[in-house]
Protein backbone atom coordinates (compact mmCIF):
# COMPACT_ATOMS: atom_id res chain seq x y z
CA UNK A 1 0.00 0.00 0.00
CA UNK A 2 2.70 2.42 0.76
CA UNK A 3 4.88 2.31 -2.78
CA UNK A 4 1.13 2.27 -4.34
CA UNK A 5 0.33 5.38 -2.46
CA UNK A 6 3.77 7.22 -3.41
CA UNK A 7 3.93 6.20 -6.89
CA UNK A 8 0.41 7.62 -6.81
CA UNK A 9 1.49 10.67 -5.72
CA UNK A 10 4.80 10.84 -8.04
CA UNK A 11 2.08 10.32 -10.85
CA UNK A 12 -0.01 13.59 -9.65
CA UNK A 13 3.66 15.21 -9.65
CA UNK A 14 4.46 14.77 -13.29
CA UNK A 15 0.66 15.28 -14.63
CA UNK A 16 0.70 18.44 -12.78
CA UNK A 17 3.97 19.81 -14.56
CA UNK A 18 2.29 18.83 -17.57
CA UNK A 19 -0.91 20.22 -17.01
CA UNK A 20 0.43 23.10 -16.39
CA UNK A 21 -1.34 26.13 -18.42
CA UNK A 22 1.32 27.94 -21.23
CA UNK A 23 0.35 31.42 -19.05
CA UNK A 24 2.80 30.04 -16.14
CA UNK A 25 6.65 30.61 -15.98
CA UNK A 26 9.19 27.75 -16.07
CA UNK A 27 10.23 29.17 -12.20
CA UNK A 28 6.54 29.16 -11.27
CA UNK A 29 6.28 25.53 -12.31
CA UNK A 30 9.73 24.66 -11.05
CA UNK A 31 8.74 26.51 -7.26
CA UNK A 32 5.09 24.29 -7.33
CA UNK A 33 6.76 20.96 -8.29
CA UNK A 34 9.67 21.44 -5.33
CA UNK A 35 6.68 22.11 -2.81
CA UNK A 36 4.85 18.92 -4.02
CA UNK A 37 7.77 16.74 -4.17
CA UNK A 38 8.77 17.85 -0.13
CA UNK A 39 5.16 17.05 1.03
CA UNK A 40 5.59 13.37 -0.72
CA UNK A 41 9.27 13.13 0.70
CA UNK A 42 7.77 14.34 4.07
CA UNK A 43 4.98 11.57 4.14
CA UNK A 44 7.88 8.39 3.84
CA UNK A 45 10.69 10.46 5.73
CA UNK A 46 14.08 10.56 4.54
CA UNK A 47 16.83 10.60 6.61
CA UNK A 48 18.85 14.19 6.27
CA UNK A 49 21.98 15.18 7.71
CA UNK A 50 24.89 17.93 7.33
CA UNK A 51 21.92 21.04 6.79
CA UNK A 52 24.81 22.92 9.15
CA UNK A 53 26.79 22.70 5.56
CA UNK A 54 24.33 24.55 3.21
CA UNK A 55 26.15 28.22 2.34
CA UNK A 56 24.88 31.09 3.35
CA UNK A 57 25.21 32.83 -0.26
CA UNK A 58 22.88 31.96 -3.64
CA UNK A 59 24.79 30.62 -6.76
CA UNK A 60 26.28 27.20 -5.49
CA UNK A 61 26.89 24.38 -7.63
CA UNK A 62 25.27 21.49 -5.84
CA UNK A 63 26.58 17.92 -6.84
CA UNK A 64 25.14 14.88 -6.17
CA UNK A 65 25.57 10.62 -6.97
CA UNK A 66 22.70 10.14 -9.22
CA UNK A 67 20.51 6.62 -8.10
CA UNK A 68 18.86 4.41 -10.55
CA UNK A 69 15.05 4.55 -10.39
CA UNK A 70 13.47 1.81 -9.12
CA UNK A 71 11.77 0.11 -12.43
CA UNK A 72 7.98 -0.28 -10.42
CA UNK A 73 8.34 3.85 -10.35
CA UNK A 74 6.53 4.59 -13.88
CA UNK A 75 4.69 8.02 -13.74
CA UNK A 76 3.62 8.46 -17.54
CA UNK A 77 4.86 6.46 -20.90
CA UNK A 78 8.07 5.03 -19.65
CA UNK A 79 8.90 8.48 -18.06
CA UNK A 80 10.30 7.88 -14.28
CA UNK A 81 10.55 10.96 -11.91
CA UNK A 82 14.58 11.14 -11.02
CA UNK A 83 13.44 11.06 -7.07
CA UNK A 84 17.20 11.74 -5.77
CA UNK A 85 17.41 15.30 -7.88
CA UNK A 86 14.01 16.41 -7.09
CA UNK A 87 14.21 15.77 -3.62
CA UNK A 88 17.66 18.12 -3.86
CA UNK A 89 15.50 20.95 -5.64
CA UNK A 90 12.90 20.38 -2.32
CA UNK A 91 15.70 20.86 -0.15
CA UNK A 92 17.43 23.94 -1.93
CA UNK A 93 13.43 25.12 -2.19
CA UNK A 94 12.96 24.33 1.97
CA UNK A 95 16.05 27.24 2.66
CA UNK A 96 16.46 29.05 -0.29
CA UNK A 97 13.09 29.66 -1.69
CA UNK A 98 14.05 28.67 -4.52
CA UNK A 99 14.66 24.84 -5.91
CA UNK A 100 17.51 25.75 -8.15
CA UNK A 101 18.12 24.54 -12.08
CA UNK A 102 18.75 20.98 -12.46
CA UNK A 103 21.14 19.71 -15.47
CA UNK A 104 19.54 17.19 -17.44
CA UNK A 105 19.88 15.13 -20.52
CA UNK A 106 18.63 15.86 -24.00
CA UNK A 107 15.79 13.13 -24.25
CA UNK A 108 15.65 10.43 -27.33
CA UNK A 109 13.60 11.28 -29.68
CA UNK A 110 10.83 7.94 -28.49
CA UNK A 111 11.09 9.74 -25.01
CA UNK A 112 8.06 12.45 -25.55
CA UNK A 113 6.84 12.70 -21.94
CA UNK A 114 10.79 13.16 -20.60
CA UNK A 115 11.22 15.59 -23.44
CA UNK A 116 7.77 17.85 -22.55
CA UNK A 117 8.37 17.58 -18.77
CA UNK A 118 11.46 18.91 -18.87
CA UNK A 119 10.75 21.63 -20.79
CA UNK A 120 8.53 22.67 -19.42
CA UNK A 121 10.42 23.06 -15.86
CA UNK A 122 12.63 24.32 -17.87
CA UNK A 123 15.90 22.86 -16.95
CA UNK A 124 19.43 22.95 -18.77
CA UNK A 125 20.00 20.64 -21.01
CA UNK A 126 23.54 18.50 -21.97
CA UNK A 127 23.82 15.14 -24.05
CA UNK A 128 24.97 12.37 -22.21
CA UNK A 129 26.35 9.33 -23.29
CA UNK A 130 24.41 6.66 -23.46
CA UNK A 131 21.69 8.92 -24.11
CA UNK A 132 22.97 10.84 -27.29
CA UNK A 133 20.53 9.98 -30.41
CA UNK A 134 21.68 8.57 -33.79
CA UNK A 135 23.28 10.58 -35.92
CA UNK A 136 23.81 13.41 -34.02
CA UNK A 137 27.10 15.13 -35.12
CA UNK A 138 29.94 15.66 -32.91
CA UNK A 139 30.25 19.76 -33.90
CA UNK A 140 26.29 19.63 -32.30
CA UNK A 141 27.31 17.58 -28.71
CA UNK A 142 30.44 20.63 -28.54
CA UNK A 143 28.06 23.49 -29.64
CA UNK A 144 25.47 22.53 -26.76
CA UNK A 145 28.32 22.17 -24.75
CA UNK A 146 28.89 25.75 -25.10
CA UNK A 147 25.70 26.46 -24.44
CA UNK A 148 25.44 24.86 -21.21
CA UNK A 149 28.89 26.80 -19.97
CA UNK A 150 27.04 30.31 -21.07
CA UNK A 151 23.67 29.22 -19.84
CA UNK A 152 24.73 27.81 -16.04
CA UNK A 153 27.46 30.47 -15.80
CA UNK A 154 24.40 33.14 -16.41
CA UNK A 155 22.33 30.94 -13.70
CA UNK A 156 24.59 31.02 -11.09
CA UNK A 157 25.65 34.90 -11.71
CA UNK A 158 21.84 35.61 -11.09
CA UNK A 159 21.88 34.10 -8.25
CA UNK A 160 20.15 31.01 -8.93
CA UNK A 161 22.08 27.31 -7.09
CA UNK A 162 23.11 25.18 -10.07
CA UNK A 163 21.96 21.07 -9.27
CA UNK A 164 24.40 18.54 -11.20
CA UNK A 165 25.69 15.29 -11.57
CA UNK A 166 28.82 14.84 -12.49
CA UNK A 167 28.28 11.33 -13.70
CA UNK A 168 25.68 11.74 -16.52
CA UNK A 169 24.31 8.05 -15.54
CA UNK A 170 22.60 6.75 -12.62
CA UNK A 171 23.58 3.47 -10.56
CA UNK A 172 22.37 1.70 -7.74
CA UNK A 173 24.03 2.45 -4.55
CA UNK A 174 26.17 -0.18 -3.77
CA UNK A 175 27.94 0.96 -6.92
CA UNK A 176 27.67 4.59 -6.90
CA UNK A 177 28.77 6.92 -7.91
CA UNK A 178 30.42 6.00 -11.48
CA UNK A 179 33.35 7.78 -12.87
CA UNK A 180 32.95 12.08 -12.67
CA UNK A 181 33.10 13.97 -15.70
CA UNK A 182 35.06 17.07 -14.99
CA UNK A 183 32.47 19.36 -16.89
CA UNK A 184 30.77 20.81 -14.14
CA UNK A 185 33.97 21.55 -12.40
CA UNK A 186 35.67 23.37 -14.84
CA UNK A 187 32.67 25.45 -14.90
CA UNK A 188 33.43 26.12 -11.50
CA UNK A 189 37.20 27.02 -12.17
CA UNK A 190 36.18 29.19 -15.21
CA UNK A 191 33.96 31.67 -12.58
CA UNK A 192 35.72 34.40 -10.80
CA UNK A 193 34.83 34.81 -7.97
CA UNK A 194 34.67 30.68 -8.20
CA UNK A 195 31.25 29.32 -6.64
CA UNK A 196 31.31 26.96 -4.06
CA UNK A 197 30.67 23.43 -4.44
CA UNK A 198 28.02 21.88 -2.15
CA UNK A 199 28.76 17.78 -2.52
CA UNK A 200 25.06 16.23 -1.63
CA UNK A 201 25.67 11.99 -0.71
CA UNK A 202 22.59 10.05 -1.20
CA UNK A 203 21.76 6.46 -0.72
CA UNK A 204 18.72 4.21 -1.10
CA UNK A 205 16.46 6.22 -3.43
CA UNK A 206 17.11 3.58 -6.24
CA UNK A 207 14.78 1.45 -3.58
CA UNK A 208 11.01 1.25 -2.73
CA UNK A 209 10.26 3.71 0.36
CA UNK A 210 8.49 0.66 1.94
CA UNK A 211 12.00 -1.45 1.80
CA UNK A 212 14.57 0.80 2.80
CA UNK A 213 15.22 4.22 4.09
CA UNK A 214 16.20 7.23 1.85
CA UNK A 215 19.21 8.93 2.98
CA UNK A 216 21.06 12.58 2.24
CA UNK A 217 24.15 13.89 3.65
CA UNK A 218 25.04 17.68 2.66
CA UNK A 219 28.59 17.33 3.13
CA UNK A 220 31.26 20.50 3.59
CA UNK A 221 31.07 22.95 0.48
CA UNK A 222 35.00 23.97 -1.10
CA UNK A 223 36.17 25.66 -4.16
CA UNK A 224 38.14 24.59 -7.02
CA UNK A 225 40.45 26.82 -5.92
CA UNK A 226 40.77 24.76 -2.78
CA UNK A 227 42.65 22.10 -4.77
CA UNK A 228 44.53 24.53 -6.35
CA UNK A 229 42.70 24.75 -9.73
CA UNK A 230 42.16 28.34 -10.55
CA UNK A 231 42.18 27.64 -14.32
CA UNK A 232 39.28 25.00 -16.45
CA UNK A 233 42.78 24.03 -18.55
CA UNK A 234 44.49 23.42 -15.76
CA UNK A 235 46.33 19.54 -16.33
CA UNK A 236 45.39 18.97 -12.80
CA UNK A 237 41.83 19.18 -12.90
CA UNK A 238 41.56 15.76 -13.81
CA UNK A 239 43.42 13.95 -10.90
CA UNK A 240 41.51 16.38 -8.46
CA UNK A 241 37.87 15.16 -10.02
CA UNK A 242 39.29 11.56 -9.49
CA UNK A 243 39.75 12.55 -5.70
CA UNK A 244 36.54 14.08 -5.13
CA UNK A 245 34.63 11.06 -6.68
CA UNK A 246 37.43 8.87 -4.58
CA UNK A 247 35.88 10.83 -1.57
CA UNK A 248 31.85 10.24 -2.66
CA UNK A 249 32.68 6.68 -2.66
CA UNK A 250 33.82 6.74 0.97
CA UNK A 251 30.64 8.92 1.74
CA UNK A 252 28.23 6.57 -0.03
CA UNK A 253 29.52 3.79 2.10
CA UNK A 254 29.66 5.54 5.31
CA UNK A 255 25.93 6.97 4.74
CA UNK A 256 25.05 2.92 3.77
CA UNK A 257 26.27 1.87 7.14
CA UNK A 258 23.10 1.39 9.24
CA UNK A 259 24.28 3.65 12.85
CA UNK A 260 21.10 3.69 14.46
CA UNK A 261 22.57 3.87 17.98
CA UNK A 262 25.26 6.69 16.75
CA UNK A 263 28.28 3.56 16.97
CA UNK A 264 31.11 5.42 14.42
CA UNK A 265 30.49 8.75 16.34
CA UNK A 266 30.15 6.83 20.37
CA UNK A 267 33.72 5.22 19.16
CA UNK A 268 35.75 8.67 18.04
CA UNK A 269 34.17 10.16 21.41
CA UNK A 270 35.58 7.23 23.24
CA UNK A 271 38.99 7.89 22.31
CA UNK A 272 38.81 11.42 23.13
CA UNK A 273 37.41 10.36 26.80
CA UNK A 274 40.20 8.06 27.61
CA UNK A 275 42.90 11.04 27.05
CA UNK A 276 40.58 13.29 29.70
CA UNK A 277 40.23 10.32 32.10
CA UNK A 278 41.34 11.34 35.96
CA UNK A 279 42.43 14.91 34.66
CA UNK A 280 41.04 17.73 37.37
CA UNK A 281 39.03 20.73 36.52
CA UNK A 282 36.95 18.72 33.75
CA UNK A 283 34.32 20.21 31.98
CA UNK A 284 32.28 18.38 29.75
CA UNK A 285 30.11 19.48 27.10
CA UNK A 286 27.67 16.47 26.79
CA UNK A 287 24.45 16.32 24.09
CA UNK A 288 23.25 16.86 20.47
CA UNK A 289 24.58 19.08 17.31
CA UNK A 290 24.44 22.13 19.06
CA UNK A 291 27.41 20.51 21.38
CA UNK A 292 29.18 18.85 18.58
CA UNK A 293 29.56 21.87 16.06
CA UNK A 294 31.20 24.03 18.88
CA UNK A 295 34.77 24.83 19.46
CA UNK A 296 35.66 24.87 22.84
CA UNK A 297 38.94 25.21 22.67
CA UNK A 298 38.38 28.65 20.84
CA UNK A 299 35.87 30.00 23.13
CA UNK A 300 37.10 28.77 26.28
CA UNK A 301 41.30 28.22 26.16
CA UNK A 302 42.03 28.18 29.36
CA UNK A 303 39.26 25.80 30.65
CA UNK A 304 39.88 21.91 30.78
CA UNK A 305 37.22 21.01 28.11
CA UNK A 306 35.88 17.85 26.21
CA UNK A 307 33.40 17.64 23.44
CA UNK A 308 31.18 14.44 23.57
CA UNK A 309 28.25 16.24 21.27
CA UNK A 310 27.03 14.14 19.02
CA UNK A 311 24.53 15.18 15.97
CA UNK A 312 20.55 13.17 16.37
CA UNK A 313 21.44 12.73 19.68
CA UNK A 314 17.79 11.75 21.67
CA UNK A 315 17.77 12.01 25.42
CA UNK A 316 17.74 8.05 25.20
CA UNK A 317 20.58 7.85 23.59
CA UNK A 318 22.49 9.93 25.81
CA UNK A 319 21.49 8.17 28.36
CA UNK A 320 22.48 4.98 27.01
CA UNK A 321 26.08 6.20 26.61
CA UNK A 322 26.66 7.86 29.54
CA UNK A 323 28.26 5.05 31.55
CA UNK A 324 30.52 3.97 28.28
CA UNK A 325 31.93 7.65 27.64
CA UNK A 326 32.15 8.83 30.76
CA UNK A 327 33.75 5.96 32.26
CA UNK A 328 37.17 7.63 34.25
CA UNK A 329 36.23 10.63 34.39
CA UNK A 330 36.11 13.05 37.30
CA UNK A 331 33.85 16.01 35.81
CA UNK A 332 33.88 19.54 37.83
CA UNK A 333 30.49 20.74 36.17
CA UNK A 334 29.05 18.74 32.90
CA UNK A 335 26.69 20.96 30.42
CA UNK A 336 24.31 19.37 28.98
CA UNK A 337 22.08 20.36 25.50
CA UNK A 338 19.39 17.86 24.70
CA UNK A 339 15.13 17.24 24.11
CA UNK A 340 15.79 19.16 20.67
CA UNK A 341 16.18 16.50 18.57
CA UNK A 342 13.44 14.74 21.31
CA UNK A 343 10.38 16.77 19.72
CA UNK A 344 10.85 15.26 16.33
CA UNK A 345 9.93 11.41 18.19
CA UNK A 346 5.82 13.22 19.07
CA UNK A 347 6.64 13.34 22.66
CA UNK A 348 4.85 15.64 24.60
CA UNK A 349 6.35 18.45 27.00
CA UNK A 350 5.77 16.79 30.10
CA UNK A 351 7.23 13.30 28.42
CA UNK A 352 10.48 15.31 27.37
CA UNK A 353 10.70 17.26 31.08
CA UNK A 354 10.18 13.74 32.62
CA UNK A 355 13.32 11.93 30.67
CA UNK A 356 15.56 15.19 30.94
CA UNK A 357 14.51 14.91 35.07
CA UNK A 358 15.75 10.97 35.04
CA UNK A 359 18.59 11.22 33.10
CA UNK A 360 19.90 14.36 35.48
CA UNK A 361 19.45 12.51 38.08
CA UNK A 362 21.22 9.42 37.04
CA UNK A 363 24.11 12.47 35.96
CA UNK A 364 24.17 13.27 39.62
CA UNK A 365 24.29 9.56 41.35
CA UNK A 366 27.30 8.82 39.48
CA UNK A 367 28.96 11.85 40.06
CA UNK A 368 27.30 13.40 43.05
CA UNK A 369 29.96 16.61 43.33
CA UNK A 370 29.52 17.71 40.04
CA UNK A 371 27.38 20.94 39.43
CA UNK A 372 25.21 20.27 35.95
CA UNK A 373 24.20 22.93 33.60
CA UNK A 374 21.27 22.55 31.42
CA UNK A 375 21.18 24.96 28.46
CA UNK A 376 17.76 25.67 27.25
CA UNK A 377 16.15 24.58 23.97
CA UNK A 378 17.38 27.38 21.21
CA UNK A 379 14.22 28.56 19.53
CA UNK A 380 14.85 28.02 15.44
CA UNK A 381 12.37 28.11 12.19
CA UNK A 382 13.15 24.59 11.81
CA UNK A 383 10.85 24.04 14.36
CA UNK A 384 8.72 27.59 14.56
CA UNK A 385 5.74 25.53 14.82
CA UNK A 386 6.96 23.94 17.98
CA UNK A 387 7.85 27.01 20.24
CA UNK A 388 5.12 27.08 22.64
CA UNK A 389 5.97 23.05 23.48
CA UNK A 390 9.89 24.70 23.38
CA UNK A 391 9.26 27.29 25.74
CA UNK A 392 7.37 24.77 27.99
CA UNK A 393 9.98 22.33 27.96
CA UNK A 394 12.22 25.06 29.26
CA UNK A 395 10.22 26.20 31.67
CA UNK A 396 9.88 22.81 33.21
CA UNK A 397 13.95 22.29 33.20
CA UNK A 398 14.21 25.92 34.97
CA UNK A 399 11.61 24.66 37.60
CA UNK A 400 13.75 21.42 38.21
CA UNK A 401 16.82 23.16 38.44
CA UNK A 402 15.21 25.86 41.38
CA UNK A 403 14.02 22.02 43.05
CA UNK A 404 17.51 20.33 42.57
CA UNK A 405 20.79 22.01 44.18
CA UNK A 406 23.60 20.10 41.95
CA UNK A 407 21.34 22.11 39.02
CA UNK A 408 21.57 24.98 36.62
CA UNK A 409 19.86 26.41 34.05
CA UNK A 410 21.84 28.40 31.10
CA UNK A 411 19.29 30.90 29.65
CA UNK A 412 19.51 30.41 25.51
CA UNK A 413 16.13 31.05 24.42
CA UNK A 414 15.37 34.64 25.75
CA UNK A 415 19.06 35.49 24.13
CA UNK A 416 18.10 34.33 20.48
CA UNK A 417 14.77 36.15 20.88
CA UNK A 418 14.84 39.69 20.23
CA UNK A 419 12.56 42.24 20.96
CA UNK A 420 9.43 41.68 19.45
CA UNK A 421 9.65 37.95 20.63
CA UNK A 422 10.73 36.58 17.16
CA UNK A 423 13.29 34.78 16.27
CA UNK A 424 16.53 36.22 15.36
CA UNK A 425 17.18 35.55 11.99
CA UNK A 426 21.49 37.21 12.24
CA UNK A 427 22.24 33.83 15.25
CA UNK A 428 21.49 30.94 12.72
CA UNK A 429 23.12 29.32 9.67
CA UNK A 430 21.13 28.92 6.37
CA UNK A 431 19.61 25.71 7.96
CA UNK A 432 17.21 27.62 9.95
CA UNK A 433 18.18 25.46 12.64
CA UNK A 434 22.09 25.07 13.72
CA UNK A 435 23.67 28.39 15.79
CA UNK A 436 26.16 30.51 13.28
CA UNK A 437 29.16 32.31 13.92
CA UNK A 438 27.04 34.84 16.09
CA UNK A 439 24.98 32.34 17.86
CA UNK A 440 28.12 30.76 19.41
CA UNK A 441 29.40 33.75 20.59
CA UNK A 442 25.80 34.61 22.17
CA UNK A 443 25.65 30.71 23.84
CA UNK A 444 29.12 31.36 25.14
CA UNK A 445 28.70 34.13 26.88
CA UNK A 446 25.19 32.72 28.63
CA UNK A 447 27.71 29.22 29.68
CA UNK A 448 30.07 31.19 30.49
CA UNK A 449 28.47 33.71 32.76
CA UNK A 450 26.78 30.93 34.47
CA UNK A 451 30.26 29.13 35.32
CA UNK A 452 31.61 31.91 36.93
CA UNK A 453 28.30 32.20 38.71
CA UNK A 454 28.11 28.64 39.95
CA UNK A 455 31.95 27.07 39.86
Amino acid sequence: MRTASFLSKLKCIFQNVIDSPKSVSAEEIRIKNAIKVREVFKEIGVQVKGTENLPYESGSIFIYNHLNNHPDLIVGDQFQITLDSHFISSILHTYYGNPGIRVTRHALPNEKSHQMYYDLLGYIRVFAEPFIPNGIAKKTIKKENKKFFKTAIQELQNGNSLVCSPEGVSHRTPNSPGPFKKGVFALASSMNPQPKIVPIVLANFDLLPKDVEYKCKIMEPFRMSDYGIFDPKDPMIDEVVKTIKLNYQKWVKKLCVADQNFEQEITVLKRRSVQKAQQNDLIVFYGSSSIRLWDLKQDFPFLNTLNLGFGGAFIHSLSSNFENLFQGLQPKAIILYLGGNDLTLGLSAIEIVNQIRIFIQMIHQKFPSTTIFNVSIKPSFERQELLEVIQQINQGTLELSMQLYYLNQVKLYEALIDQNQQIRSDVLLQDGLHLNKLGYEILKSQVGKSLKKYL
